[in-house]
């Protein structure tokens, strides 16, 4: 589907389909957020409506109340019971609405007034029911007892010149002078029809506002596939050319990978030459190194020979050499020679690569690395400084970590004597943190220079001169801590010198 063909044709069917899609979906949420609002407003609208037909009813009561009150307290020609009669007969033509109307009880049930039931005027009216069997009577004038500032209730009703019961939501309210319940009633249907009304009104206006919307959505979707697909097109031109500038670049890269197999052969062969050369130098960086602990190690056993020789020589001048003579110091010059060779196996050893990684602890790999440097460390009056505060068990190459740390002692060493430092000084401190084991190999020959601070692990980079180092023994000692033991080699100027950190897992 996604071939270099169908590019174009996505190109400008993409846009398109996306703005359709956009649009599509634009208009059903807008339809249904519509739909959503017209039933959350036409239920507003009822409640409202509803409302308002019920503060109709309350006001129509009190009304009926005030119109009494006014003519009881302004009465004074007629007798109670005259004005009571032209009271109620008064009430009985009032209208409101469709077919409102207003009806009395008396608390004792009797009907008072009521302008459809004439016949059962001042009768015990109890008995009245309703089209479900309700005793309506018995129930307007209980509630009304109980809440005789009005009271809601509904019941069902016939209207006036009908056969058929319909549902009629009452309010009733206690004129208590008289002991009056005064009604008076709306039927439901008569709501529901303004109701119903209100919400066609309604609906017509959301469908209109929709019409309108979708006429716009799909104005702008035409107007916007239009200029997508004109856009399209110019991109699909340049598409082309872009295509045809490719199949160029092409042909060019062909031509240039013919060659490029040769050419990182040649690199590579370049690059492990290098690597040649730095392991060649390395090692003969290492053998003078080890040339040069060895004539330190060697120097005192060769005096303690000389010595043995020169006494043999003066006893044999003086006619005092005798067999037990001779043979002591034959006993002692080999003895000497006997640790001259050791001092040459530990050398030989310690310089040959490990094999595999193993269990070992720091403390041993520093004392082998201590009785290796020690005489030449000691040849120079440096004192060496040795704390060891936990002795942990890494994993690693055992005799390659004693390497590093011999290079560290050395360069701190070289560094010491090249500056002619007074009262020079090594310290070797090792120590536990955090799960790793940390070596810390410090001296006091005024630190390492600032510039050279990034540099000072870079291959061939020394300070010593072409002549005393070759730059390769930090460059080393970095890969056999890091690269090969996971572990971590840096170094910061600290006090006086400059102090080099390993930190290895423990």
């Amino acid at each position: 589907m996604f071939s270099e063909k169908n590019i174009p044709k996505l190109i400008i069917l993409t846009p398109i389909i996306t703005v359709i899609l956009v649009a599509f979906f634009t208009i059903y949420f807008f339809i249904q957020n519509q739909n959503n609002y017209f039933e959350e407003e036409s239920n507003r609208l009822e409640q409202e409506y509803i409302q308002s037909q019920e503060n109709i009813l309350a006001k129509e009561v009190a009304y009926v109340i005030n119109y009494i009150e006014f003519h009881v307290k302004n009465n004074t020609k007629l007798s109670e019971e005259e004005l009571k009669n032209e009271m109620l007969r008064y009430i009985e033509t009032i209208r409101y609405g469709k077919h409102g109307y207003i009806w009395i009880h008396d608390t004792n049930y009797y009907l008072k007034a009521h302008p459809f039931r004439q016949d059962r005027l001042n009768t015990y009216d109890i008995d009245l029911k309703d089209a479900l069997g309700t005793l309506i009577t018995k129930q307007f004038i209980d509630e009304t007892m109980k809440k005789p500032n009005g009271v809601f209730i509904e019941y069902f009703w016939q209207k006036p010149n009908e056969v058929n019961f319909s549902k009629k939501l009452g309010f009733f309210r206690l004129y208590d002078k008289y002991n009056w319940v005064i009604g008076a009633g709306l039927y439901v249907d008569d709501i529901q029809k303004s109701i119903f009304e209100n919400k066609r009104v309604l609906e017509e206006k959301i469908d209109k506002y929709i019409r309108l919307i979708v006429f716009i959505s799909t104005l702008v979707i035409v107007f916007i596939g239009l200029i997508s697909f004109f856009m399209s097109k110019k991109i699909t031109e340049v598409f082309g050319r872009y295509q045809e500038n490719v199949k160029k670049k092409e042909i060019l890269l062909e031509d240039i990978n013919k060659n490029l197999e040769l050419k990182v052969q040649i690199a590579i062969d370049e690059a492990q030459k290098k690597d040649r050369a730095m392991l060649h130098q390395s090692r003969l960086a290492r053998m003078g190194t080890m040339l040069s602990m060895i004539a330190h190690q060697w120097r005192q056993p060769l005096s303690e020979v000389s010595g043995i020789l020169m006494e043999l020589e003066t006893a044999s001048k003086f006619k005092k050499a005798d067999d037990t003579m001779i043979q002591e110091s034959v006993k002692e010059s080999n003895k000497v020679i006997q640790f001259m060779s050791y001092t040459i196996d530990d050398f030989r050893n310690f310089f040959k690569p490990d094999k595999q990684k193993v269990y070992f602890y720091i403390e041993d790999s520093c004392y082998e690395a201590i009785s290796l440097i020690g005489a030449s460390i000691k040849n120079y009056n440096i004192t060496l400084n040795k704390k060891i505060k936990c002795n942990c068990e890494i994993y690693g190459y055992k005799r390659e970590f004693a390497q590093v740390l011999l290079n560290l002692m050395s360069n701190a060493k070289d560094a010491l004597i090249q500056k002619e430092i007074k009262n020079p000084t090594i310290d070797l401190e090792v120590d536990y943190i955090d799960g790793y084991s940390i070596v810390t190999i410090k001296d006091n020959a005024g630190g390492v220079n600032t510039e050279h601070m990034d540099l000072i692990f870079e291959p061939y980079f020394t300070t010593k001169g072409s002549l005393q180092g070759t730059g390769l023994g930090l460059y080393m000692s970095k890969m056999i801590i890091e690269k090969n033991m996971g572990g971590e080699l840096s170094v910061e100027n600290k006090d006086d010198g400059a102090v080099f950190k390993v930190k290895i897992k423990a």
